[in-house]
């Protein structure tokens, strides 16, 4: 295990990513052939549960309503309403499905038995970088995910996926043996079963009720990546962090069936295609790069016990993660889900992408974006 003591280096900002998707001729598939645009533009409304001034509205939601109203030249517009203004963080398949809203999050993890393939991604130890997982999963969903998906009577929007999950704490967790007994704050799913055979008792909650939980004492612990911890202002309760880079989470956000296949249909292709950039904002502006670095400063300026687990300690952690991949794919193919495939291909892709820079991810999603995420 050694101390955290790197500075981040804080230059970069969110209109890198931007001026890179236009670098590469994010434009040009929107120019050609577009013309004057005179009668009312057409908004669509985007709702979630974060408030304002967390980095997934910042850095994420404003830069891509700026770039759909900029691409489509005023004629798509995305009208925002956060802090749970229309609906609460357990309600946006309902809310999408319903007419409430028409973009929202949601998040399989807050109702995960209505799924089985779509918890794979939360599989331990396989994605090391968030841009990459959003990525991968994407380009597997048509195949493997779609129909679990749209059978919740939505479309898929794009997924944010999470930089991988430490652990912010009230005590030490320097060791396996650390983890006995003590109640951790987790996401449902896979991510509990991480960490009910690490020896720990998981307690699912939604993240905007995690604070006051955490300082009640509710629970000891709490896993989530650190742009999140900081997004929710986490480092005022603990005073331990411990970074084991366990797992990621993937954020599913969904859209409305009528409102999108309503939109005229070059304006349908528009938002397609944009939508797969937006695939990329979260995960490059605020769950790595600058966000994430600046949430490692807050946890530093915080006066936490900063611990990283790593050797043999870290490997401990492994070994007894391990089997939860077999076990997960045994459950679904016994229910005749290609449970064994779907995996096989995530691994092989996070593997093939690990190392692209997030300018080819960029070029990647811009010029050559995966179909049959909706039909078209």
């Amino acid at each position: 295990m050694s101390k955290e003591n790197s500075r981040p280096d804080t230059g970069v900002t969110r209109r890198n990513l931007l001026a890179s998707l236009a670098s590469v001729g994010l434009a040009a598939p929107f120019f050609a052939g577009r013309k004057d645009w005179t009668r009312d533009p057409i908004t669509l409304r985007y709702t979630s549960h974060v408030p304002r001034t967390h980095g997934l509205y910042t850095e994420a939601f404003v830069p891509f309503a700026e770039l759909v109203e900029q691409e489509t030249l005023g004629r798509l517009r995305l009208e925002s309403y956060t802090d749970q203004l229309l609906h609460g963080p357990l309600d946006g398949f309902k809310a999408a499905v319903t007419g409430i809203t028409d973009y929202t999050h949601s998040y399989i993890t807050y109702q995960p038995g209505s799924f089985k393939l779509l918890h794979a991604t939360q599989l331990p130890f396989i994605f090391s970088r968030p841009q990459v997982a959003t990525l991968v999963f994407e380009e597997l969903y048509p195949k493997y995910f779609k129909k679990e998906f749209e059978r919740m009577g939505v479309y898929l929007a794009h997924c944010d996926c999470t930089s991988p999950y430490s652990l912010l704490s009230r005590r030490p967790i320097q060791r396996l043996e650390d983890l006995r007994g003590i109640k951790i704050r987790v996401t449902a799913g896979v991510t509990a079963e991480i960490f009910r055979e690490l020896g720990a008792n998981p307690v699912a909650i939604a993240a905007a009720e995690i604070y006051p939980a955490f300082q009640r004492g509710v629970f000891d612990a709490v896993a989530l990546s650190p742009s999140d911890m900081v997004g929710y202002r986490l480092q005022e309760v603990a005073t331990h962090f411990t970074r084991i880079d366990i797992n990621v989470i993937l954020l599913h956000y969904c859209l409305n069936r009528h409102s999108f296949d309503a939109l005229p249909n070059d304006l349908r292709s528009m938002f397609y295609r944009l939508l797969r950039v937006r695939s990329q904002m979260a995960a490059q502006n605020y769950y790595s790069g600058p966000g994430h670095e600046q949430a490692m400063e807050a946890l530093r300026e915080a006066n936490l016990e900063i611990v990283n687990l790593e050797g043999e300690e870290l490997n401990r952690w492994r070994e007894v993660v391990a089997p939860l991949k077999e076990k997960y794919v045994a459950r679904y193919e016994l229910e005749g889900l290609p449970a064994r495939a779907a995996v096989a291909d995530m691994e092989r892709l996070a593997t093939d992408y690990a190392d692209l820079t997030n300018q080819q991810l960029n070029e990647r999603v811009t010029n050559l974006p995966i179909q049959g995420i909706i039909d078209l």
